[in-house]
């Protein structure tokens, strides 16, 4: 189990000391995080929610890469006083208005999620509609006629999800008659269809067989996941179709607009990764980097873009990984016990796999034990097939070894603190958690926010048999201006050059920060990359795909 690849042995072998292609332009704070952002028309808007305070605050992007403070719209009385728990997402349309997703307090069975649309020039609520549980992130077709939202229907108290557990779907509200902010007000409930993912949802030949249940972790089980533990995260849409993440379930769902019905269920299955797995691999169990512990994780991916290369249509995740700890689906390696035990020595290694967090349905033989231990999240972004659902790629364990050979103190600490070096190494490590995909000068590229290394990433992808990291910022180990508490990237918007008054190529980056601040970052990309990063990674890939082969 504990082991480095020769993959792996190329790729150190290919990493080389950086100069920046990332540069950190302005950023300003905000007392509860810019945790989601969304941009139109040179106007930005940012989730602020915390403290009892639930909101969206709206910037202007100046030429010169600066962000100028517009108004402030606060949600927090859409279910009346203190009956708010959270703003989770936001988006910019350019007809000159926004919409942003509220969760209530209140978790009964009629306790539905809200969309709240409002006037970008004055702040004022135009219309609230209820769509599904907990909504998670909002997000437009490209032709601008339906609003998207991924409710996740969370877990909420074990007293509230055995009287009625809220099953996760897809709400799509029809806009295909708005043509401007004041035409909002005509809309009604007969304007939003909910999905969720019970068989008269499911298109023909599609099931939840296999999909993943966390569940039935703690029912030692191995059924079919019941369509009320299913929960969408993350919407990247086209005009005619809907690709969902499903989290903590492994999946990628297709929602068909026309038939209202989940054509397919793409199951992610495990992708084999060598990592750190120990925050105690060091002399006396003390910290140390060593990417050495080979075993499989599920992706498990949050954000999801859609794009073109080649012809063929591209899904990118970043594969976070999360369980759930209310039902007891996931525990450090050393402390499983009874017939949840794994059968190999190195679970009780403290250098090893044995101080991992693994997830206790995966890998389990016929005597219910684990056999092949499993993570949560590969610590990758991947790309996928999205007509077959297919792994295209994987960057591997690329994030670990650059980010050990060129900012070690920064290797998989703990919400941007320095002190915590190597203490996320037994959880997910890294934690990829933001994503967006750019193009520039005939380049593709893919930049993957971690959140708790903090660090971002710009990959070249325009060669899949030689992706490169060509480009790494991360706020703790520079000398930027910090403008606020640059912690934990949550989302990533990229902004080509053309459409920015800055005539600049731009990465905007929301930070979630520690809870009581956050921030969000202006940062430009350089078009053209040296050649200083992982140029071996093409080869470092193909061999590790070869070896896994072989195992």
């Amino acid at each position: 189990m504990k082991k480095t690849t020769l993959a792996l042995a190329a790729l150190a072998a290919s990493l080389g000391s950086i100069h920046a292609q990332i540069t950190f332009q302005s950023g300003v704070s905000l007392p509860y995080g810019g945790e989601i952002i969304s941009y139109r028309s040179s106007q930005l808007l940012a989730t602020n929610s915390g403290n009892g305070f639930h909101g969206v605050q709206a910037y202007s992007l100046l030429g010169d890469g600066s962000l100028s403070s517009g108004i402030s719209i606060d949600l927090g009385g859409v279910f009346g006083a203190n009956a708010t728990s959270s703003i989770t997402s936001v988006f910019a349309d350019v007809r000159g208005f926004g919409v942003a997703s509220i969760v209530p307090t209140a978790t009964t069975a009629t306790d539905f999620g809200k969309v709240a649309f409002f006037d970008l020039s004055s702040g004022s609520i135009l219309k609230t509609l209820d769509v599904g549980y907990h909504p998670d992130s909002v997000t437009m077709t490209p032709d601008g006629t339906k609003l998207l939202v991924a409710n996740e229907g969370e877990f909420v108290s074990v007293a509230g999800e055995s009287t009625f557990a809220r099953p996760g779907s897809v709400s799509v509200v029809n806009l295909s008659a708005i043509t401007n902010a004041a035409g909002l007000s005509a809309l009604t409930a007969s304007d939003v269809n909910t999905y969720d993912f019970s068989p008269g949802n499911l298109g023909s030949g599609v099931s939840l067989q296999g999909v993943r249940d966390n569940t039935l972790a703690t029912n030692n089980a191995t059924t079919t996941a019941g369509f009320a533990n299913i929960e969408a995260e993350y919407i990247a849409p086209t005009n005619d179709k809907a690709f969902v993440t499903l989290q903590e379930n492994n999946a990628i769902a297709v929602l068909d607009f026309a038939s209202g019905k989940y054509e397919a269920i793409h199951k992610l299955g495990a992708i084999t990764q060598t990592v750190d797995a120990s925050d105690r691999d060091g002399i006396s169990n003390g910290k140390a980097i060593a990417i050495n512990d080979t075993l499989k994780g599920l992706p498990m991916p949050d954000t999801m873009v859609l794009f073109s290369k080649n012809g063929t249509a591209l899904l990118a995740t970043a594969n976070e990984g999360d369980g759930r700890p209310d039902d007891g689906d996931f525990a450090r390696g050393s402390t499983l016990t009874g017939n949840m035990t794994a059968e190999v020595s190195a679970i009780a290694n403290n250098t090893g796999i044995g101080r991992l967090n693994l997830l206790k349905d995966q890998g389990r033989d016929a005597d219910g034990k684990i056999a092949d231990p499993t993570m949560l999240g590969t610590r990758s972004f991947s790309l996928w097939n999205a007509t077959t659902g297919e792994l295209v790629f994987d960057s591997g364990s690329a994030i670990e070894q650059w980010v050990a050979a060129n900012d070690s103190t920064a290797f998989n600490i703990n919400s941007g603190n320095l002190a915590d070096w190597d203490t996320r190494s037994d959880d997910k490590g890294p934690e990829p958690e933001a994503l967006a995909f750019g193009h520039i000068d005939g380049k593709d590229f893919i930049f993957v926010g971690a959140e708790r290394q903090n660090g971002i990433f710009q990959f070249d992808i325009t060669d899949l048999s030689n992706v490169s990291i060509v480009g790494y910022f991360n706020p703790v180990t520079s000398s930027a201006d910090s403008g606020g508490a640059f912690i934990s990237p949550e989302s990533i918007l990229f902004l080509d050059a053309a459409s920015n008054p800055t005539g600049k190529n731009l990465l905007v980056v929301g930070f979630e920060g520690t809870g009581s601040n956050g921030s969000i970052g202006v940062f430009e990309v350089v078009p053209e990359p040296q050649t200083w990063a992982l140029l071996g990674f093409g080869a470092a890939f193909a061999l590790w795909q070869i070896r896994r082969r072989r195992a």
